[in-house]
């Protein structure tokens, strides 16, 4: 035993004072040989807090990156995309994950795992990996922009179709193009953005008819892999790295991944800052201020600029039944007339924008190729970068600018939208009534209503899944009636 102890006391020495820090595999090894020791080890203690930092630090990254309940792994969307040209492969893969049927491994890079004890190979691969998630996306969106139109009504299923997420093939209204890789997918099957809470850069100066400042990118979720936290979220996590005494390949990827943003911000900036750009933004700025001294008396003040603590944003749409449901449990001070008035609110502006598209006018600048063709590359290699960038937004809204308003898409939008609130506000009613049944009841008993969400939570998947989960789940934080009847 002394003697298997100091074998392994001379192997903790060898891999602490190695020319990099240890690998977090090699240390788990040592500490599961460690354990099974009958003496007790001083280093053994020390590994054991190494790995457990190292292992809280990757559990951060993960909630940082990972969107809930996630198909990838963290170091799968930290690295370049290595199967981006070929959209059955990336496709097929994305299946096999969301059924749990495909397994994740090292391979991402091509590398080993010997290799990936290497930092210098580690950033050899990934630069030679951007290069290669480059050059397919280019090759895919030329190949996706041949697809039919399922906009057209002649769209027929073929070899060359778009397919959704879903399996079907996208046809008519309620299809959207992701602006990356050009293919098209259901409104209803993806996550769309929302026009009524877009946050704006500038809120006092964001007016309804400068349709440019809208937000309505769309990234599908086959390009769009992981929450992309913004620039500064993701430093603070190095800086927490930096103090680990142990190698991580999600540590290197994420430090390749920062230089990567660093570099195209630098290069955004640049573009941006340029002489023909600068007039761009200032004529923008123009137009936005002449947008603003035109009086326009029938719309409401409020809108479109809801920042993050708008009451308007707090109190209409899905987040509605929560809010209620949180009063309801103290002194209720929410009348229905005024729930009444803020779902209103919601659906005003709807109508309001939806009545203001046929004014849309554009394009509002006149964007020469020479600027135009440099300005796209960046926008494309940006939205390849899985982190938010302010940068990013603005080379969007120049481009936007640039064009004529995509009417289709926004009218796309508007409709999901509504069907969402209507939705919500259904299932907030729906919540109401088993509240009051319950009061009535006195609290006791099974409530068949909850018998009936129950299947729609196994059936359903996707955002009405997790809001229905969230939604039963606050029921019991607030009500507490008992477990649903086997």
């Amino acid at each position: 035993a002394l003697a298997k102890a100091r074998a392994w006391i001379a192997d903790v020495d060898e891999i602490q004072n190695g020319d990099h820090y240890p690998c977090l595999d090699d240390l788990e090894g040592l500490v599961a040989v460690g354990r099974d020791l009958p003496v007790g080890l001083e280093e053994l203690r020390q590994l054991e807090l190494q790995v457990l930092t190292a292992h809280s630090w990757r559990e951060k990254a993960s909630k940082t990156f990972l969107k809930k309940n996630s198909c990838y792994t963290l170091l799968e969307v930290l690295c370049p995309c290595a199967d981006a040209g070929s959209d059955s492969t990336k496709r097929s893969r994305w299946m096999e994950k969301e059924l749990g049927l495909y397994k994740s491994d090292t391979e991402l890079l091509g590398l080993s795992a010997q290799d990936l004890r290497d930092p210098g190979s580690v950033i050899v691969a990934f630069k030679e990996g951007e290069q290669k998630e480059k050059e397919g996306i280019l090759q895919l969106r030329r190949t996706n922009s041949a697809k039919p139109s399922p906009l057209a009504s002649s769209t027929t299923a073929s070899s060359t179709t778009s397919i959704c997420v879903c399996g079907q093939v996208p046809a008519g209204a309620g299809a959207l193009q992701c602006d990356l890789c050009q293919d098209w997918f259901h409104g209803r099957c993806v996550s769309v953005p929302r026009l009524l809470s877009s946050p704006r850069p500038n809120p006092t100066s964001s007016l309804l008819l400068a349709w440019w400042e809208w937000d309505t990118k769309f990234l599908c979720p086959l390009c769009m892999r992981s929450r992309r936290p913004r620039l500064e979220t993701i430093l603070a996590l190095l800086v927490a790295l930096q103090r680990l005494p142990v190698r991580l390949p999600e540590g290197e990827a994420l430090q390749c991944l920062t230089e990567r943003a660093i570099s195209w911000q630098g290069r955004a900036r640049q573009a941006l800052a340029s002489e023909d750009v600068t007039a761009l933004l200032g004529r923008l700025t123009e137009l936005r201020q002449q947008l603003q001294a035109e009086p326009r008396p029938e719309e409401p003040p409020n809108y479109p600029a809801a920042p993050a603590s708008d009451p308007l944003r707090e109190g209409s749409g899905k987040d509605m039944p929560k809010v209620e449901g949180l009063l309801e449990n103290g002194d209720s001070v929410t009348s229905p007339e005024k729930v009444a008035l803020e779902e209103g609110s919601g659906k005003r502006d709807l109508e309001l924008l939806s009545s203001l598209l046929p004014q849309l006018t554009g394009p509002v600048l006149e964007l020469p190729e020479a600027t135009r063709a440099p300005l796209e590359e960046l926008m494309m290699e940006g939205d390849l970068l899985e982190v938010t960038l302010d940068e990013n937004h603005s080379i969007w809204q120049l481009l936007q600018a640039g064009q004529p308003p995509d009417l289709e898409r926004i009218r796309t939008l508007l409709e999901l939208e509504k069907a969402e609130r209507h939705g919500s506000r259904a299932r907030g009613r729906a919540l109401e009534r088993r509240r009051r049944r319950k009061v009535d009841r006195g609290g006791e008993g099974d409530d068949p209503a909850r018998e009936e969400l129950e299947p729609k939570r196994v059936r359903s998947s996707g955002p009405e899944a997790e809001e229905v989960q969230e939604e039963e789940e606050l029921e019991e934080e607030t009500g507490g009636e008992g477990p649903p009847a086997p």
